[in-house]
């Protein structure tokens, strides 16, 4: 029994597992233009499934579906000022289900469906410039 349940398990993750290693790794500044205009890279990816490396920001709700992946510290919330104060380090990445957080300082791989261009989420009322939607992670 407890063979054919982690085997049940095994093969729950192959989809995943799958999917993160067949979407290409990038990274947040590759997204970009000097001018903070948009990569032809992050253009050609946009719609895609793709991978990428960073910290969770500490939460501001204890429980919910979404974090922001940053590459390094954030002291100002980004998500409470216009498009043009974006920070270019930060991703918003809203999870498929619920996972629970990890430790800020901790290095995670998130796959997620890359989303490019200003937007405002409609349930946490946040700007965001790029998204990754219907993503999951895991602690490096």
């Amino acid at each position: 029994m407890q063979r054919r349940q982690l085997l049940l398990g095994l093969a729950a993750l192959v989809p995943l597992a799958s999917w993160a290693e067949a979407a290409p790794r990038i990274r947040m500044f590759e997204l970009y233009q000097p001018d903070l205009s948009f990569s032809d890279l992050a253009k050609r990816l946009k719609g895609k499934p793709i991978t990428i490396q960073g910290f969770m920001a500490p939460h501001l709700k204890v429980e919910s579906d979404f974090f922001v992946l940053s590459n390094s510290p954030v002291e100002t919330c980004p998500f409470c000022e216009s498009e043009d104060q974006w920070i270019d380090s930060i991703i918003f990445v809203r999870m498929k289900k619920r996972q629970e957080a990890v430790n800020p300082g901790a290095l995670i791989e998130v796959a997620g469906v890359l989303e490019i261009g200003p937007q405002t989420d409609s349930a946490t009322g946040f700007v965001s410039r790029v998204r990754l939607a219907d993503a999951t992670f895991r602690r490096l």
